[in-house]
């Protein structure tokens, strides 16, 4: 896989990502015990599993950074999904101090592996689903992560429920890559977004390209499948 390296996108997604991150460690310092174990906004997961999840998915994306430096293609999780869905269920009961020096001392090692790169920006990775990317796609594979994780807490004293708690900085940057990514899919690249959608906010165009949201009359966008 040709991986051309662009510093100025790298750039641009490794702060959004770094901020992303903050926010998360600032929001959660009112987490308590017993927001940990509501329903969050993902069916089936408490608000435990979300954090567990938010904590080793980015210890796979330090992972799959790690190999790259090797000149490595390895899985994203050591065993696969099914080891991946056995971790996280196995994390989601730990108490709310515990879910976040997981969630910190995770950020702290990807931050550290992605500043530590060098030849391995120009490797691949294998995500869970089996699909190689470019190791520059995954600053913004978990930014994404983060930032739509954060909303799926469901925890509005938190100010983490729903699209509605994006940041706009990611919002921006990631709805003109997704924007993109619907145009291309178009003869000569000239598919417009439906008119449905570009009267809407751009928080909720972006939840609309991501399936995160609903719009009467259209078909999901089937981008993220």
């Amino acid at each position: 896989m040709e991986n051309s390296f662009d510093a100025t996108t790298i750039n641009r997604q490794v702060e959004g990502l770094a901020a992303s991150h903050q926010l998360l460690l600032e929001r959660l310092g009112g987490l308590t015990d017993n927001m940990v174990s509501r329903p969050s906004l993902l069916s089936g997961w408490t608000v435990g599993h979300v954090l567990a999840h938010i904590a080793q998915q980015g210890d796979s994306i330090t992972r799959l950074f790690l190999a790259a430096e090797l000149g490595e293609i390895v899985d994203q999780y050591d065993g696969g999904f099914a080891a991946r869905v056995d971790a996280i269920n196995q994390a989601a009961s730990r108490t709310a101090d515990e879910q976040v020096a997981d969630v910190r001392r995770s950020i702290y090692a990807l931050e550290g592996a992605i500043a530590s790169a060098r030849e391995g920006w120009f490797g691949s990775a294998r995500m869970v689903s089996g699909i190689e990317v470019r190791v520059t796609d995954l600053p913004l594979r978990r930014w994404r992560e983060v930032e739509v994780h954060r909303g799926d807490l469901g925890l509005a004293e938190l100010d983490c429920a729903g699209p509605d708690s994006w940041s706009l900085d990611y919002v921006r940057h990631d709805l003109s890559v997704m924007t993109m990514q619907w145009k291309s899919r178009g003869s000569m690249g000239l598919t417009d977004l439906p008119q449905q959608i570009r009267t809407q906010s751009p928080t909720v165009r972006l939840a609309w390209l991501m399936g995160r949201v609903t719009i009467e009359g259209l078909a999901p966008a089937g981008l993220m499948g």
